[in-house]
């Protein structure tokens, strides 16, 4: 999906946004925010929970240089050998084979 300015929904007239609000207003996960918050070593807003109109506009025109986010359970970790770590998918039907096989070993 390409980042356009005009697919984002509007700005409601209000004085103060939460973190989850200017997110959402700029098409970001939160997870996304903090981390480029981190990297980059810059605080937009106050650096708690209130942030501005202008707050919201300024993320708005950096949204591109925030690095994609995918997968909200592993962060786009990687492991050791730098592979991608394991997904919640992944994750889920491994531990769902586990208990197969834990099911089948106490049913003997």
């Amino acid at each position: 999906m390409e980042n356009k300015p005009n697919s984002l929904p509007p700005i409601p007239a209000q004085r103060y946004f939460t973190q989850q609000e200017l997110c959402r207003l700029a098409d970001i996960s939160c997870e996304q925010f903090v981390a480029w918050q981190h990297a980059y070593g810059t605080v937009i807003g106050y650096g708690g929970r209130h942030y501005t109109r202008s707050d919201v506009i300024k993320v708005r025109q950096l949204r591109n240089s925030f690095d994609p986010y995918i997968d909200a359970f592993n962060r786009n970790q990687t492991d050791a050998s730098g592979n991608p770590a394991i997904t919640a998918e992944e994750t889920r039907h491994q531990l769902q084979h586990l208990l197969t096989n834990i099911k089948s070993a106490l049913a003997k």
